[in-house]
């Protein structure tokens, strides 16, 4: 197999996983619309989508089979290859956060003042920049941005933790709307796993432009200074 066919297989690859990029940044921007405006018809738009990512999902996996397969790559190919796999992971887990997120809206629709006593639009927005961020540091290679992505998702935690503080508070006060507060939580929870998983994104493309493995950088610090002390 010659050199020209596994640079275009690559290349084809790679806009498989862009466009499976695609499909989840538009169902989190849906399912957030559908969170915050109660559209039913939306939410049930974005839970049928779901099949369409799982569907990439096996079709990227399948090419890298492939690729792997037909050609043994080596040095920068298997690394890309490796970091094709694990975003197809995250891509694939970050479209179910947001058919969870779809799932959520019946319940919450008909609580708009449980709603107001969140911070659920300033983090839906926090974690939109991460998600849009980490996918332009992939496409454009960037390692400036990749290594700066992981350090907004401290915004993202930190709008979280006071969503979730908030709304068990509310639900001590109004403990009739209990049921609605605990799907906002949940909701809360899926948006911030979805920040977490945009922040494996970017580290994914420091692996891939550096050949460094940031995923558990405090450990290997930790391992690397015990090292150093025997």
């Amino acid at each position: 197999m010659s050199r020209r066919n596994l640079t275009r297989e690559l290349a084809e690859l790679r806009q498989l996983l862009l466009s499976m990029s695609d499909i989840v940044k538009e169902q989190f921007g849906d399912a957030v619309e559908a969170l915050l405006t109660g559209n039913m018809e939306l939410a049930e738009a974005v839970i049928e989508r779901d099949n369409e990512v799982d569907r990439l999902e096996l079709d990227i996996d399948e090419q890298c089979e492939r690729i792997l397969a037909l050609y043994q790559p080596v040095a920068v190919d298997l690394r890309f290859l490796i970091v094709v796999v694990k975003i197809n992971t995250d891509l694939e887990r970050m479209g179910d956060h947001c058919r969870n997120l779809a799932r959520n809206v019946k319940h919450v629709r008909d609580a708009p003042l449980v709603m107001e006593h969140t911070t659920l639009p300033e983090l839906a927005k926090a974690c939109g920049n991460i998600l849009s961020e980490a996918q332009r540091s992939f496409l454009e290679r960037d390692h400036t941005l990749a290594q700066e992505v992981p350090t907004f998702d401290d915004r993202v935690n930190e709008l979280h933790r006071q969503n979730f503080n908030r709304l068990v508070a509310f639900c001590k006060e109004h403990p009739e709307h209990a049921e609605p507060a605990a799907h906002l939580i949940t909701a809360s929870k899926a948006i911030e796993r979805i920040g977490d998983h945009a922040k494996s994104i970017a580290k994914c493309v420091v692996f891939l432009i550096e050949g460094e493995d940031l995923r558990h950088a405090s450990m290997q610090e930790q391992d690397a200074s015990g090292d150093g002390a025997s």
